[in-house]
């Protein structure tokens, strides 16, 4: 009896040690013995391969060249089929090619290296500038200024701004087919008036935002992408500052007009009801647009802020234009002129009031102050008609004069 408990007092300490053994568990096979890694150290290498963005180190010429090492493509659809590979190694040679992504037809291979310059920069800064030296004999050397522009659904953008050849292209070849900068090459057969003032790199390096969309806001961000067509975009809020008309500054415009400390782009959400009017006309990649989002932070409202500028000078033009004519109608209100020359001021504002089924530019007499405007009389000014209207606060109702 006492043998039997001593046994059974053995096999529950095994089975207590083995319950207890949090070790990995082991395959035989073949006289060898594989671990087997547990789930839970699965899902971890999942987490480790995700890659939080990490802002690329451009303050060095070390950085630099570790930002450029890699594979970039560029396609931009909107322009043609022609669509280029570039792989930068790290002894900074590079292969270049073109191919047409319609009819799978190559279009030009080209090898050569890069080679930093500092045009507005000390020697013992990052290059803002380099150059491609080709292997070809056509395409001798080119210069660039490059320019880190966002991370976007797993990518880095890169733009390259066309500064220059030298004993290239433009010197031994002219159009039907000749080039300024290799990348033309991008434009197909299309007979253009112009050449591609730069193009738009990306290199996929499966970085992930951590940043939000903004809720309740309005503000400028560049378009990067879609996410779901119709759905969801990729925006980069900026700090838009556009040049007033003759604007000339040392580096391309699009380098100094778009301030903006992060690069890093948001997946936004587009209000379902309005997804046809925000994104009915055509949007394009690297442009600016001003932004509405609402309390969810959808968007609810897209326009390209160069044409907003547009509608807004031409909106005040067309108002400045209202507020002369108007003056020169109430300069015959003998009671309005007497105001006038009493020391009033005429407040417009060009907020508008329908009166007898037509619209009517309102007005305000009133006296200036530092820090306010102290409106006195009310009138409206049709200006068709050129007739006045006076407000009657007592009977609530518009007048003639």
């Amino acid at each position: 009896m006492k043998k039997n408990i001593g046994l059974l007092t053995v096999l529950i300490g095994i089975l207590i040690l083995t319950g207890c053994d949090n070790s990995k568990t082991e395959i035989i096979e073949n006289n060898k013995t594989n671990p087997v890694l547990p789930l839970v150290q699965d899902s971890q290498s999942k987490k480790d391969e995700e890659k939080v963005i990490s802002p690329p180190d451009l303050e060095t010429e070390e950085g630099v060249r570790e930002y450029l090492i890699g594979e970039w493509q560029c396609s931009m659809e909107y322009i043609s089929n022609i669509v280029a590979n570039m792989t930068i190694h790290e002894d900074l040679d590079f292969e270049l090619s073109f191919y047409d992504s319609y009819t799978n037809e190559a279009k030009g291979d080209y090898k050569g290296s890069i080679i930093f310059k500092r045009i507005y920069r000390d020697p013992d800064d990052a290059p803002d500038m380099i150059t491609l030296q080709f292997d070809d004999d056509n395409y001798t050397e080119s210069d660039y200024y490059f320019f880190h522009r966002t991370i976007y659904d797993g990518k880095r953008v890169m733009s390259l701004f066309f500064a220059g050849a030298y004993d290239s292209v433009s010197d031994t070849l002219s159009f039907e087919g000749r080039y300024n900068s290799i990348f033309d090459i991008i434009r197909g057969h299309y007979d253009w008036e112009y050449n591609l003032s730069h193009i738009m790199l990306e290199k996929a390096t499966g970085e992930t935002t951590k940043e939000k969309p903004r809720k309740n806001d309005d503000f400028y961000a560049v378009f990067w992408g879609d996410g779901v067509p119709y759905e969801s975009i990729w925006l980069d809020a900026v700090e838009w500052t556009p040049g007033e008309e003759g604007y000339d500054p040392n580096y391309p415009v699009p380098m100094v007009v778009n301030e903006n400390e992060e690069a890093e782009s948001v997946l936004y959400k587009i209000d379902q009801d309005r997804k046809f009017e925000i994104l009915g006309d055509d949007i394009f990649k690297g442009d600016v647009y001003y932004v509405e989002t609402d309390e969810k932070g959808n968007i609810i409202s897209l326009i390209g802020a160069e044409y907003k500028e547009f509608l807004e000078e031409s909106s005040q033009e067309y108002l400045d234009e209202i507020k002369e004519m108007i003056f020169f109608i109430v300069e015959d209100i003998g009671e309005i002129q007497e105001y006038l020359d009493n020391g009033m001021s005429v407040l417009f504002t060009g907020e508008t009031i329908i009166i007898d089924g037509q619209e009517c530019y309102e007005i305000d007499l009133g006296t200036n102050h530092d820090d306010a405007f102290i409106r006195e009389l009310h009138y409206a000014v049709n200006i068709n008609t050129e007739q006045v209207y006076e407000y009657d606060v007592l009977n609530d109702q518009w007048e003639e004069k």
